[in-house]
Order: C-alpha cells, then structure tokens, then sequence
C-alpha cells in the first residue's frame, strides 16, 4: 500500500503541470454572421412596477414571451441593487432595432468580414462578434430578458440576440474632387476601394458601438429608449405625459413661478442682458426683451410615477430652435420641480435639457435620466459617490455642420 501511494503522489506531481498548460491554450474564433436589418416595431404595453422583492434569476424561454409585473406582494426589505454604473444590465440605451451595449468597443471584438450599406450621404458597416470575444461582464448579456423602456413608461420584454459591432457616419462621407475640380458624393463604385476605406474607419474610431438586437415574443423590436434585465428588482419609473394647450398653460405658469424665485434664472437673465449690450438700437428692436424670451422659450413637461403618485416638472429655457453656427443667445436653464403637497417646489438635483426619459434605478431617491439634444444621445447614471456618469451615442457628422 506504502509503493501505491508513492505511485499516485507522484503521478499528481508529473500530470498537474501538464493540465495547468493544457488549460492556459485559448480556443479557436469563429466567424458568426451579421445580424438582419431593422424591422417594424412592436406595440407597447404598459406595465406598472411593483413593489417587489428581487426575483431569483430566470432562464427564459425562446422565444420570448411578454409578462406583466407581478402583483404587489407585502413590503419587505429593500433588495441591495448595484449603482447602474457597476452592473451590466442596469439600464442601457436602445437605438432603434438595437441595445447599445458598448459605446466604445474593440474592435479586436470583432470577426467576419464587414457588411457595408454605402449610399451618398450615409455609410453603414456591421462586424459580427461573437459572445466569448466579449469582457466577461458583457457575456452575460447573452440569452438574456431585457424590459425596453419608452419615453411614456410603457415597456415591452424582448430577448437579446447575436452582438455586432456597429460603423455609421453621416454627411460629406464620400466626398471627392477630380483633377478638374468636379466634386462628387457618391460612394466609390470600386468595391475594393470601398472596403479599404472601411477597414481604414473600423481601425481609426474609437467611439464604435457595441450593438445587439432586440427582439419581442412576435419577433419584432420593441421601441423605447432604454432597458433593464428583467431579473433585476423594477426601477422606479416615470412616464411623460400628452397635455391640452390649456392643461400645458397652467403648468407653465404654474412652474414659472417658481423658476422665476431661483438664482440660476436671475443669472441667466444677467447672461442675456449681456448678449444684448453691445448691439445698436436696431438690431436690439429685432429681438424680444427678456420677459418674451421667457414667454416664448419656456418648456415645461410633467412626469408621472408608474404606479405611483409622484409628479416631477421638468423646466428648459434656452432658444427655441437655435440655428447651427449662428450668434443666437446660447445661454440656458434646466431645473427638476417636485410637487409636494399640492404645490411645485424645487428638487434637489439638477435638470437636463432634451430630457426624454426619467427614472430612479436604485431606488434611492438620486433621478437618472435618458437625453438627446438632436445629435447626441446620453444615459446619465451615478457612481456610489453620486458623480455623473455618461453612456453616449453619436452618428458623426462628416463635413460642416452649418
């Protein structure tokens, strides 16, 4: 028994290190097809949050089903739930057919061959990627149920599909100049010249996306904003609310009153008074005293709480369709207001402007947010510390903008 054991010690001590390296080799990529383009978009249900405790982790069926939040259980202790910055799957943005994933992928992510749309004015070139190319945390996005978000709180349940990474730009992409000074925009009618230039764009940008399609129980995409896994506790959303001409009267003049009494309005008053000082008397008559500027820029919006009562007034001032590259007054305001009691008083926190979706994802009172000012989109979360994150997305505008 004494030469056995000898024997099996050392047959651990010869076979470990060989297992160690057999281990350390990394498999083989493969090549995953680009996913289709986007299709027509699928209805919304609303869905209220509960106040549920957190749900053991589901493994959904596919395709998936749409499911409505579950009824409200008795209070219990609140679920520990991560800072949307430190979990994959808090909230993300959704952009069209697809979740937004990454806003600054690898491209050592990708494999395949690029798929190209080119058409003047527009460029359009996808990589397929493979899941186990991804950093950990993003592989467990796969197979997973995500709740799509729109602006107006009502939400759809859709599945995750295969990753692409995602090329866009827009504008003078393919402008060009002959010897004889003739410009074109037409896309290259070189094919390989074409590709070139993509692979050159793929290797240059940093700002790529990481995208994922999103698919409903009919197969078609839900349409909304952002998302959130389903088997993460319900965040606390609230939905933008259509309102009559007299019903958005009242509300702005209620939320006037209130954003009259701030510092920061006084301040911008000041901004515009200066904006005004060093034009002549004619050019002055031209545009509105501050009062009318006021009257005619001030945008209120009012957002209910899913299955709540709370109401919060988002307030924008800044110059109604201010043009690109002009000498319009830039200056502008955004406040949060909450009504407590009856009346509307300030919140605690600072506003947006092109505020389009409002949500408290750790249900700690601190609001996070969905924006798009025209030409960027941005999912505005905090770290534990409570500094702002951002996630953004742009399409790049190749060219003058003006």
């Amino acid at each position: 028994m004494a030469r056995t054991r000898d024997l099996v010690a050392l047959s651990a001590i010869l076979v470990a290190p060989l297992a160690a390296i057999l281990v350390s080799q990394a498999l083989p990529s493969l090549d995953a097809p680009a996913p289709a383009s986007a299709e027509p978009l699928a209805a919304l249900e609303p869905v209220a949050p509960a106040p549920t405790p957190a749900p053991a982790a589901v493994v959904p069926p596919s395709p998936v089903a749409p499911v409505v939040a579950p009824a409200a259980a008795e209070p219990t202790a609140a679920p520990v739930v991560p800072p949307a910055g430190d979990d994959v799957g808090q909230a993300m943005l959704v952009r069209k057919d697809a979740l937004v994933l990454h806003t600054h992928a690898d491209l050592r992510w990708a494999s395949g061959r690029p798929v190209i749309k080119a058409e003047p004015s527009h460029l359009l070139a996808t990589r397929s990627v493979r899941w186990d190319s991804l950093p950990e945390q993003l592989r467990g996005l796969e197979d997973a149920t995500m709740v799509v978000h729109a602006a107006d709180g009502s939400t759809c349940v859709a599945g995750v599909d295969a990753p692409r990474l995602h090329l866009e730009q827009i504008g003078d992409v393919f402008h060009s100049m002959d010897d004889d000074g003739h410009e074109s925009f037409e896309p290259p009618t070189d094919k390989a010249v074409l590709r070139d230039m993509v692979k050159q764009l793929f290797a240059e940008e940093d700002d790529l996306l990481l995208l994922a399609r999103q698919r409903a129980a009919d197969g078609r995409p839900c349409e909304g904003l952002w998302a959130r896994r389903v088997d993460l506790p319900p965040a606390t959303v609230f939905g933008r609310r259509g309102a009559s001409e007299a019903e958005a009267a009242v509300l702005k003049a209620e939320a006037a009153a209130v954003v009259r009494a701030q510092a920061d309005f006084t301040g911008l008053a000041g901004e515009y008074a200066e904006y005004l000082a060093p034009m002549d008397a004619e050019r002055r008559a031209d545009l509105p005293g501050w009062d009318e500027f006021v009257a005619a820029n001030l945008r209120t919006t009012a957002w209910h709480e899913i299955g709540g009562s709370r109401q919060i007034v988002s307030v924008e001032l800044q110059l109604v369709d201010r043009m690109a590259c002009s000498d319009d007054f830039g200056g502008s305001l955004a406040l949060l207001l909450e009504r407590r009691d009856g009346r509307l008083v300030r919140f605690d926190q600072p506003g947006w402007l092109g505020l389009t979706a409002l949500m408290d994802l750790e249900g700690d009172g601190v609001l996070e947010a969905v924006t798009d000012d025209g030409f960027e989109t941005v999912l505005r979360t905090h770290d534990p510390s409570g500094a702002e994150l951002r996630d953004a997305y742009s399409v790049p505008y190749v060219g003058c903008p003006c």
